[in-house]
């Protein structure tokens, strides 16, 4: 019983610590104040559903551009943590662009299918666009600017659909490989009906999960496995130590982000600041080539922080595309749908191969061993999850600027000695006597 007594009076302990630290590191994108007077510059909001932007390379960029085309005239402020890591974070951002609660908001293409537009479905076509040559040939050619047509359905506008990482399975205990490795896991996804089918034809179950909710499930052991880029996977540090296997040479989709506008906002700009976004937009767009050397940057970095990397077979890839042929035939019984596949299809066989990831070798096979628990300075006792609320009082009371909506939900994961949070925050955690310490560790954004 007295044991049980310290657990509780720790694990109080704990959120006190947490809510001290998450004052401290809480904050994101957009900190400044829009400035008043004659003159000031025009502050457009951004939904971001992550929790930081440059998480998402090319919408940063974007944002960036736009204050440079427009001398500061015309800014983006990020406000980040949009939908509080809810599953439907993303549905949320175009919800709330369409109603005019944010400006503006970006989500990847593969949300639209679950919100009843199915223009954006090729894109999500298992392993069809599987280069950053060929989503800079599908953004040149003028298909994802047709596709943004139908957005107007959902009452929001497309400013440009920007390229971002191709996005591979990642594996909690060994690499996912071939069809055999996926059946009757559960491997964690965003929202995207048409991604949802094609893990079920591999025989696995779909986990429809975002940020904190996937972190959770893939610690408890909930989900064998998920899909992101390399780069991202790298990005955030929890996601090497509770996941390490990357299947480097399976591109399952790319993950291609639209940025979008409230009609009544954009129509409120003057033709110059709508010139200045849709440039900054173009200039984005263009970027396919950035994204493949940052991968092949992050490779070092990655293994590093404890991820190793397989390649698939090649009988491995051919029984996957094989799989996957019940899936293109339901995609093609709609017919724009259908007509896209197969000029992206065209696009492929004109688009030149790009050379393959050079993976050291000892960045493959097994993963590094991580800590176990139940001794020393991190008691078993503790691991679990653990939440609070962050109101607008409190981040006003820790300086925090008024950016978010509120309440906000803050989670973090304890587990033998390591912490994961909201946000990708991680780090490691130790506790002396009634004192429990934690140890962030600093993201490298070079």
């Amino acid at each position: 019983m007295d044991g049980m007594k310290v657990g509780i009076r720790l694990a109080a302990l704990i959120l006190a610590a947490i809510g001290a630290l998450a004052a401290v590191g809480c904050g994101g994108g957009g900190g400044e104040d829009k400035a008043g007077g004659s003159g000031a510059p025009v502050v457009l909001r951004l939904a971001n559903t992550n929790g930081q932007i440059d998480f998402t390379p090319a919408v940063d960029y974007f944002a960036q551009r736009v204050g440079e085309l427009s001398g500061g005239d015309l800014r983006i402020e990020a406000v980040d943590d949009w939908g509080n890591s809810s599953s439907d974070a993303e549905q949320q951002v175009v919800r709330d662009v369409s109603a005019g609660k944010v400006d503006l908001g970006w989500v990847g293409t593969r949300v639209f299918d679950t919100l009843g537009v199915k223009s954006f479905q090729a894109l999500t076509a298992p392993m069809l666009v599987d280069s950053y040559a060929l989503e800079h040939a599908v953004i040149e050619s003028g298909i994802t600017e047709e596709m943004m047509q139908r957005l107007e359905e959902l009452g929001v506008v497309g400013l440009g659909v920007l390229p971002d990482g191709l996005r591979k399975p990642i594996g909690v205990t060994r690499p996912i490989l071939g069809p055999a490795d996926w059946r009757g896991i559960a491997f964690g996804t965003l929202r995207s009906n048409a991604q949802a089918e094609a893990i079920r034809a591999l025989g696995a179950t779909p986990a429809q999960v975002h940020r904190t909710e996937r972190e959770e499930g893939l610690a408890d052991g909930t989900i064998q496995g998920f899909e992101t880029s390399i780069w991202i996977h790298q990005h955030n540090p929890a996601l090497a130590r509770l996941a390490p296997y990357v299947t480097f040479n399976v591109n399952l989709w790319p993950q291609m982000d639209v940025v979008l506008a409230n009609p009544a906002r954009l129509e409120a700009l003057s033709t110059k600041q709508r010139e200045w976004l849709e440039k900054a937009a173009r200039d984005a767009a263009a970027r396919s080539a950035a994204l493949a050397d940052k991968d092949a940057q992050t490779v070092g970095n990655s293994c590093a922080a404890g991820a190793r990397f397989a390649e698939a077979p090649a009988a491995d890839l051919a029984a996957l595309k094989a799989a996957f042929a019940p899936v293109y035939a339901k995609l093609e019984q709609h017919p724009e749908t259908k007509a896209f596949i197969e000029r992206i299809q065209a696009l492929k066989q004109s688009t030149p191969p790009e050379p393959g990831l050079a993976i050291p070798p000892e960045c493959t096979g097994k993963a590094p061993a991580q800590a176990t628990g139940g001794t020393g300075s991190a008691p078993a006792y503790l691991n679990g999850t653990y939440r609070y609320v962050l109101t607008k009082e409190d981040a006003r009371e820790a300086g925090e600027p008024d950016l978010s909506p509120y309440p906000h939900v803050n989670t973090y994961i304890l587990k033998d000695g390591q912490f994961h949070a909201t946000g990708g925050f991680t780090g490691r955690y130790s506790v002396d006597g009634n004192r429990i310490t934690f140890a962030p560790i600093e993201f490298d954004d070079t």
